[in-house]
């Protein structure tokens, strides 16, 4: 019997498998991808920033190079804009070297400044690592260091080996023994370099341990700043991963929000027909709503996402589905609630319909209002039975009653001055008639103890609906990720194949249970 069960069952099983995973897949792609949000209402910070270029051409040809961010971890570029003047620009890309751009000038004199703006979404947040990544690297060569420094250097460096473990702890203790003006060794050290090299000698010395180690410049993005330079930061390989370090004082990690810009590969700058060259930032930060972004980021990498959303279409039509989007929601209500509590109602859908009036009267006024008007309804719909009318002409009667039932209302609630009792107009009207002469089967067939089953059944199924088709969150999902109707789908369908005890069947026989 079980195999027979599972035979029947497993084609269901696996179309709602199949429904599950397509929806869930699509809605992980936005997210992961165009970063749409999931709660509703969610803000951005989006930073420019800003690289200004000033320098003073030579009367003569200049060819000018700058290194640009090419996908910085931490952050996606939104997208990027250049204010070249009258100088030709070219945008380059090397694998090992990253991208620059070019600009090229035939005569250039005077003053001058070239502008690169990127706006950047920082896409994971800071950790206590944010810049380590998976990268494996060859061992570099050692060095030939001249004397005095060569012996200070070994020196240092036998020292950081004896107190560390491994090559981050190295790492850490070297540039903690570097950082020791004190020491003579460090003395001849330091006097080696000019300060703004002070990275580049250190990530020389780790080469003398054939440790791979390199500058990095960037800029931290935690507030807006006006022209500033670069900030250098160490990144050192342990054959498996990069991970920075303060160059002053060897702990381990990364600036706040730090920017890569460059890996130092190559200076960030190169030029030639120009003189007194000055690279400076400036940063500001904007606010933008999660869904915004999600388009700026679209045009950007042409996912084809965008295409499984609503945003294309006209807002009337928006604003249409964003009601139709929900009415899936309150059907796989309905269906648990039939199927597995037990509930009796009125019709299949007729909850639905009237948990959407509830939304134009909110839910005291609504029941309160529905109430009135089916009870009214249904003792005139008694009257008329007593008529013994034909069944069509029966309901166009009770539909004009209702229609009059729905006006005296409304006025009635215009001489109190209560608005919500106008509101009254916007049920629909088919569904009050259509339940009032289902209430009058019901008490015909079944009796009044079924008539005021399915009547509280009702309500109750509708004021569920109600608050699961209004939620804030459950709205801002289905809007923005359609594609979760099909696990709506499955979820209706495995709903369909329940064969089990209802909850209400359970607490009925529960007595039989015990015994």
């Amino acid at each position: 019997m079980s195999r027979n069960v599972f035979s029947r069952l497993s084609p269901l099983l696996t179309l709602a498998l199949v429904l599950v995973v397509t929806g869930v897949s699509i809605c992980y792609l936005k997210v992961t991808r165009l970063h749409m949000p999931l709660e509703p209402a969610a803000q951005s910070d989006i930073w420019m920033v800003e690289a200004r270029l000033a320098f003073t051409g030579r009367s003569g040809p200049v060819n000018v190079s700058m290194a640009l961010p090419s996908d910085p971890r931490g952050f996606t570029i939104i997208d990027e804009q250049f204010v070249s003047g009258d100088f030709g620009r070219t945008l380059t890309e090397e694998t090992s070297r990253g991208r620059r751009v070019v600009w090229t000038r035939r005569r250039s004199q005077g003053d001058q400044a070239l502008y690169y703006r990127i706006n950047v979404y920082q896409s994971a947040r800071d950790s206590r690592f944010p810049g380590d990544r998976v990268a494996t690297t060859t061992a570099p060569v050692t060095p030939d260091y001249p004397e005095p420094l060569a012996t200070a250097i070994e020196t240092v460096l036998d020292q950081a080996r004896a107190e560390s473990a491994d090559i981050f702890t190295f790492t850490n203790r070297l540039l903690t023994i570097l950082n020791d003006t004190s020491d003579e060794n460090v003395k001849v050290i330091r006097t080696a370099r000019r300060a703004g090299e002070w990275v580049n000698l250190v990530a020389e010395i780790l080469a003398g341990a054939r440790i791979p180690a390199r500058a990095v410049y960037g800029i931290s993005l935690t507030s807006d700043f006006v022209d500033r330079g670069l900030v250098p930061w160490l990144e050192v390989n342990n054959f498996e991963r990069w991970r920075g370090f303060n160059p002053q004082t060897g702990e381990a990690g990364y600036p706040a929000n730090f920017l890569i810009w460059t890996d130092g590969s190559r200076p960030v700058v190169e030029a030639s027909g120009i003189r007194n060259d000055e690279l400076r930032f400036s940063v500001t930060r904007s606010g933008i709503s999660q869904i915004e972004l999600a388009g700026e980021l679209e045009k950007r990498l042409d996912t084809g996402l965008m295409n499984f959303t609503l945003f294309n279409l006209p807002i009337p039509t928006q604003e249409v589905y964003k009601v139709l989007l929900m009415v899936p929601i309150g059907a796989l209500i309905i269906a648990f609630m039939r199927v597995v509590v037990g509930i009796p109602t009125f019709g299949t859908f007729t909850p639905i319909l009237i948990a959407l009036a509830f939304r134009e009267t909110r839910l005291a006024w609504g029941v309160s209002l529905f109430v009135s008007i089916v009870f009214v309804g249904f003792l005139l719909r008694i009257a008329l039975a007593n008529l013994r009318l034909l069944l069509v002409p029966r309901l166009a009667g009770m539909l004009v009653i209702v229609v009059i039932l729905m006006l005296i209302m409304s006025q009635f609630s215009a001489k109190l001055g209560l608005e919500q009792g106008l509101s009254v107009a916007l049920f629909p009207m088919v569904i009050l008639t259509m339940t009032i002469e289902r209430m009058s089967i019901v008490w015909e067939e079944r009796g009044l103890g079924e008539t005021v089953k399915e009547t509280v059944g009702s309500l109750v199924v509708a004021v569920t609906g109600y608050y699961a088709m209004n939620h804030p969150y459950l709205m801002h999902l289905m809007f923005n990720f359609p594609e979760l109707l099909l696990v709506v789908l499955a979820g209706c369908l495995l709903l369909g194949a329940y064969t089990g005890y209802r909850i209400s069947e359970v607490l009925r026989f529960r007595d039989l249970t015990r015994g």
